[in-house]
């Protein structure tokens, strides 16, 4: 399935999004944007229009659309971690409980709730 990448300017209190290929059309809120470029792209009988992925880049400043891509790109490296955090306290705890710890010794060794250890123990 294709993707599109469109690029959202702020213009004159509206927001301008360009979307490759097929055109340029306006929003007036950011929350609404990837509504629009639907609407848009529907108008053109693109029939995945629905669900197509619609990846909006924001023009604001260059200064501020750096510190955005580098919020970005930091909150998808600390979901990577988080993850990989969370497969390790799964496996952490399948290996306690099968040497014979309590739940209540596990959360206390991992550092995490006894609620916390008992879901990590059903997900493994």
């Amino acid at each position: 399935m294709k993707e599109y990448t469109v690029t959202a300017t702020r213009v004159h209190g509206l927001w301008e999004l360009d979307v490759p290929g097929v055109g340029v059309t306006q929003a007036t809120t950011a929350g609404g944007a990837e509504e629009m470029v639907r609407d848009y792209l529907d108008c053109f009988g693109i029939a995945e229009a629905d669900t197509v992925p619609i990846n909006l880049v924001w023009r604001i400043a260059p200064e501020i659309d750096a510190r955005i891509l580098e919020a970005r790109e930091d909150a998808a490296k600390a979901a990577e971690l988080q993850a990989q955090a969370s497969r390790i306290n799964r496996e952490t705890v399948m290996l306690l409980k099968g040497s014979g710890m309590t739940g209540r010794d596990i959360a206390a060794v991992l550092g995490i709730s006894e609620q916390r250890v008992s879901q990590l123990a059903k997900a493994a």
